[in-house]
C-alpha cells in the first residue's frame, strides 16, 4: 500500500526516482512530472537483471574457485619440488663431503709416509755422522796421545799411520 495514500495499492514504478508508487502519486502527488512504467514490467526487468548478476557472480565464483584449486596444486608442486631439491642437494653435499674426506685421508697418509721416510733418512744421516764423529774423536784422542810420545822413533812409527787416518 502507498505510504501517502493509505487506501491505494502500489501499481506503478517511477523511472526517474527509481521507486514504486501508486497512481494517485502520479496524477496528483510527488511523481506527477515523472515518467512511470507498469510495476510488473519493471519487476520482471529488475528480477532478470538480478538473476543475470547472480549468474555472473556464480560463474565468477566458480572460476575463482578453479583458480584457487589450481594455485593450491601449484603450492603442493612447489613444496614437493623444494623437498626433492633439498634432498638432492643434501645427497650431493654428502657425496662431495665423502669424496673430500677420502681425499683428505689419502693426503694425510701420503704426508705421514713422506714425513716418516724423511725422518728415517735424517736419522740415518745422524747415525752415520755420529759414527763418523765418534771415529774422528777417537782419532783425535789417539793423535793427541801420539803427540805426547817422548821417544822419536816410537812417534815416527805411529805418526805415518795416524796421518793417513
Amino acid at each position: 500500500m502507498c505510504e501517502e495514500h493509505e487506501d491505494e495499492r502500489i501499481n506503478i514504478y517511477c523511472l526517474r526516482c527509481e521507486a514504486p508508487t501508486c497512481s494517485l502519486c502520479k496524477v496528483f502527488g510527488a511523481h506527477k512530472d515523472c515518467e512511470v512504467a507498469p510495476l510488473p514490467a519493471v519487476y520482471q526487468r529488475q528480477k532478470s537483471e538480478l538473476s543475470d548478476g547472480i549468474a555472473m557472480l556464480v560463474a565468477g565464483n566458480d572460476r575463482i574457485q578453479a583458480i584457487i584449486t589450481q594455485m593450491e596444486e601449484i603450492c603442493r608442486t612447489i613444496e614437493e619440488n623444494g623437498r626433492r631439491q633439498k634432498q638432492h642437494v643434501g645427497l650431493r653435499f654428502d657425496s662431495l663431503c665423502s669424496i673430500l674426506e677420502e681425499r683428505k685421508k689419502e693426503l694425510l697418509q701420503s704426508i705421514a709416509r713422506e714425513q716418516e721416510a724423511k725422518v728415517q733418512r735424517v736419522r740415518g744421516l745422524i747415525r752415520q755422522y755420529g759414527d763418523h764423529l765418534e771415529a774422528s774423536s777417537k782419532l783425535v784422542e789417539t793423535a793427541i796421545q801420539a803427540m805426547e810420545e817422548p821417544q822419536m822413533a816410537v812417534y815416527l812409527q805411529h805418526s805415518k799411520e795416524l796421518l793417513k787416518k
